[in-house]
């Protein structure tokens, strides 16, 4: 008797040891091949063909005609970038194993997020197409005036292989145009501009490079230079 009440004991014992480590166990991280699965469709329920970027890193995405997108290893801690013709959203995962996101073209603040368990549950058969790596070219402002050039646009040649300067626009080589402009998209903190003539080189935090950015409409194909300043960032 005395043998049964100890095995007893030892048993209630385990389990609750089990049970106090699964209640206090943390969510397991994702795995390199787990995969994560996104919907993003307007307030009609059509597809909405965003670019999604993992922040803080060069992996990303594009949704296909009916909004759909899948991306692997994505972690409770991680953030998306979602965009649409230059306008754009970061979603934080939270822990989600998929998002479903209805788009509103007027005001982003009233995008609604959610988890969807019917498209998480499809894994891998959800999208044909995962992650993709963003051929792109990060410089920083100190390498740029590095070169000992005081112009921008001279500077950038030096760093930027197949860059160069045509009929007073920038162009890439190996960029293909679908429209009447062959030079890249401009954009400085955010915004549109025609030329980096009126950007001083020691304003310059960082410029990046992006070889045909679809996500930015037909401008995009030509490919797309991203420059950060330092007053842009201290606004």
């Amino acid at each position: 008797m005395r043998r049964f009440f100890l095995t007893a004991i030892t048993v209630c014992t385990a389990v609750a040891g089990v049970i106090g480590t699964a209640a206090g166990r943390q969510p397991d991280k994702a795995r390199p091949s787990d995969p994560f699965n996104g919907l993003v469709v307007d307030a009609s329920g059509r597809g909405v063909k965003v670019r999604v970027e993992v922040v803080g890193s060069d992996r990303y995405t594009i949704a296909d005609s009916k909004g759909r997108f899948g991306l692997t290893g994505i972690g409770g801690d991680d953030s998306l970038r979602i965009s649409y013709r230059r306008r754009a959203c970061t979603v934080p995962v939270a822990s989600r194993r998929s998002l479903h996101v209805v788009w509103n073209h007027d005001d982003l603040a009233r995008n609604i997020v959610r988890e969807d368990a019917a498209i998480a549950d499809m894994g891998e058969l959800y999208v044909k197409r995962r992650d993709r790596v963003t051929p792109s070219a990060g410089i920083s402002g100190d390498r740029l005036r590095a070169t000992g050039k005081t112009d921008l646009v001279d500077a950038l040649m030096l760093c930027v292989p197949g860059l160069s300067y045509e009929n007073g626009e920038l162009c890439l080589r190996g960029s293909s145009s679908y429209n009447s402009k062959s030079g890249v998209l401009i954009l400085c903190d955010g915004g549109e501009i025609n030329s980096v003539d009126s950007i001083n080189i020691e304003d310059v935090e960082s410029v990046e490079v992006v070889h045909g950015a679809n996500s930015y409409g037909f401008r995009g194909t030509n490919g797309v230079i991203m420059v950060k300043t330092k007053t842009g960032r201290s606004r």
